[in-house]
């Protein structure tokens, strides 16, 4: 049964109140560091024509990377089905992978990582998911990926076991001529070997 997965509305305010934050302050700085490097430079007019840019700049870059935040929160989407992680989100190709095919999980404070056979970290999972469907899928990974770790330990277990019921060759017997043959090699006639 597929489950689909879903960035998290309240992160999408937190990572806006770090937009704004971020390119108010700059503003501000630029705004400060241009003043006085204009004053002690000598020149006795402040540039308030760059002065009265900047602040429209920094809210037009501001604007538009608040946007983009909001287009990937409405777009984006993860879906566990059949084992396999498909990913959708605006501007890039959707994305797949198995979880068999997966050979390493890696988690970071941006999320998680997964590594295949392809290349390290071909897969990411973002923390802006709600906590517990993040917590969700973490768990499934590492749990599935500790299942196939423990597999083949079984199977070379079992293999010695089988070893134990069917001793080894010793040297010096021979094969019966019935496996020869079903090896397709026939057995030379015993009047040949002398």
């Amino acid at each position: 049964m597929p489950k689909t997965y879903y960035l998290d509305p309240k992160k999408l305010a937190q990572q806006t109140r770090s937009i704004i934050l971020l390119y108010a302050i700059t503003g501000v700085v630029t705004m400060v560091l241009i003043y006085l490097l204009q004053t002690r430079g000598g020149q006795t007019a402040p540039p308030w024509l760059l002065l009265s840019v900047i602040p429209f700049l920094l809210v037009f870059v501001g604007a538009r990377s608040i946007r983009q935040r909001k287009e990937l929160w409405d777009r984006y989407s993860l879906t566990l089905e059949d084992g396999v992680l498909h990913q959708s989100q605006p501007n890039y190709p959707d994305s797949k992978i198995a979880l068999t095919s997966v050979t390493s999980i890696e988690e970071t404070k941006e999320g998680l990582y997964l590594s295949s056979r392809q290349g390290k970290h071909v897969f990411g999972i973002p923390r802006q998911l709600r906590d517990e469907d993040f917590e969700e899928l973490r768990l499934i990974l590492n749990d599935d990926f500790a299942k196939r770790d423990e597999k083949p330990a079984i199977e070379e277990e079992n293999e010695v076991d089988n070893a134990a019921d069917h001793p080894a060759r010793q040297p010096g017997q021979d094969i019966s001529a019935v496996i020869k043959e079903a090896e397709g090699i026939a057995e030379p006639p015993e009047d040949l070997e002398s």
